[in-house]
């Protein structure tokens, strides 16, 4: 019997930041106190690998690499950095390059919403039961643009509705986009969103329906762009492991390694490895 293949695991350094992608980022995670004070010794560039590799890895916090800065600093400016927003401002601004790249408009005007239920551990944090897909765990409400990049996430219990989960989102992050003139859903937003939209914001839902007779999946045409992008966010063993079950006890970590996510895509892309 043939022996198996080996398994292929990341190494730090196809992880870390090069050049290009670190002074594209740079302005957003190295800016001084407003307060003054003695410069901190902690290297940021050092801080965002480190991330980068837990995110790529799934690792525990206390199994990082002896090369990273202490557990301790690298936990306190993730926790910072996502409080603060800015991972959201990391990502807005990287989106942004991407679709000037594409010959597109920086912002969107039209863009797709989904959902996805995931299994969590039972190590604790907000979950709830999702009938329909018979998942215990939360559930992800992604907004995407039509070229899949990340427009905002929300991570929620799965036993909240999509259409409640919809609202939450963008009842707090619609006017973000003053360009959004239409978000595509699937028939599972038809109950009730249309009618919130209506009332709380200028923006049309457009509900692209299965075809006639449909059973089982099948690629939606406007909307296979969001079901790609949740294939990014865990396209392999390593990120379903950390976005999905591990320390993420809280849903707005959840939320910054799916941002996380989306910002090491889009550095790639703008500025791939040699």
């Amino acid at each position: 019997m043939p022996r198996r293949a080996l398994r292929s695991y990341p190494t730090k350094d196809a992880t870390d930041l090069t050049d290009a992608q670190w002074a594209a980022i740079a302005p957003l995670v190295v800016t001084p106190s407003p307060n003054g004070g003695r410069p901190t010794d902690i290297d940021r560039r050092a801080i965002v690998n480190a991330l980068l590799y837990k995110h790529r890895t799934g690792c525990q916090w206390r199994m990082r690499p002896t090369d990273v800065p202490p557990m301790s600093s690298v936990r306190y400016y993730f926790d910072k950095w996502n409080r603060d927003g800015t991972f959201v401002k990391m990502n807005d601004m990287l989106r942004k390059l991407a679709r000037q790249a594409l010959d597109r408009d920086p912002e969107p005007s039209i863009s797709v919403l989904d959902s996805q239920s995931v299994k969590t551990t039972e190590a604790g944090g907000e979950r709830g039961y999702d009938g329909g897909k018979k998942v215990n765990g939360r559930k992800r409400q992604c907004w995407v643009d039509t070229k899949g990049f990340l427009l905002r996430v929300l991570v929620h219990p799965a036993d909240i509705s999509d259409t409640e989960g919809a609202e939450w989102l963008l009842a707090a992050h619609h006017q973000s986009f003053p360009r959004m003139q239409e978000i595509r859903v699937d028939e599972g937003y038809k109950q009730g969103l249309n009618e919130w939209m209506q009332q709380n914001t200028t923006i049309r839902l457009n509900v692209i329906e299965k075809p006639p007779g449909q059973k089982g999946f099948a690629v939606i045409p406007k909307r296979w762009v969001v079901e790609r992008s949740i294939a990014w966010a865990g396209r392999n063993r390593w990120e379903r492991r950390i976005i999905i079950r591990r320390n993420n006890r809280n849903p707005e970590s959840s939320e910054a390694f799916l941002y996380l996510g989306s910002i090491a895509m889009l550095l790639n892309r703008l500025y791939p490895r040699c």
